[in-house]
């Protein structure tokens, strides 16, 4: 990211004074004041059209803080899933299993026995051999 120490701001005047000249360097600050605060003015106009179509967009802040930590993005989607997932105090719960049982109208379920094999040729049905009783 750019940082401007005060070494770096010296030596940007140094080499525009040396570019320009001292005569015109106040004219050249100003022209260069001048775009800048186009740019902002431009900036500013595209981001309020911007936020004026999408109304539910995140702060220019936390884009570019979403931008420089995926992490705290996914965090924000992760709180807004849980947001949706709670239930609402005044919405009606589902009903509970107890409550379906009771329902004459609710469709019956049974449990059947499990299946068991069929016995081999010669035994009964608790695999013992018939003809030795």
């Amino acid at each position: 990211m750019l940082t401007l120490s005060p070494i770096k701001i010296l030596i940007v005047v140094v080499v525009a004074l040396l570019l320009v000249g001292p005569d015109k360097l106040p004219e050249v600050a100003r022209q260069i004041g001048g775009a800048w605060r186009a740019f902002r003015g431009f900036t500013t106009r595209v981001e309020d059209e911007v936020r004026s179509n999408m109304p539910d967009l995140p702060s220019t802040g936390d884009i570019a803080r979403f931008a420089r930590s995926p992490v705290a993005l996914l965090d924000s989607l992760a709180k807004l899933e849980d947001e949706k997932l709670e239930p609402d105090p005044g919405a009606e719960s589902p009903p509970d299993q107890s409550s379906l049982m009771a329902d004459p109208a609710a469709p019956s379920v049974t449990s059947s026995p499990p299946r068991r094999s069929p016995a081999p040729k010669g035994q009964g049905t608790d695999g013992v051999d018939p003809s030795l009783n």
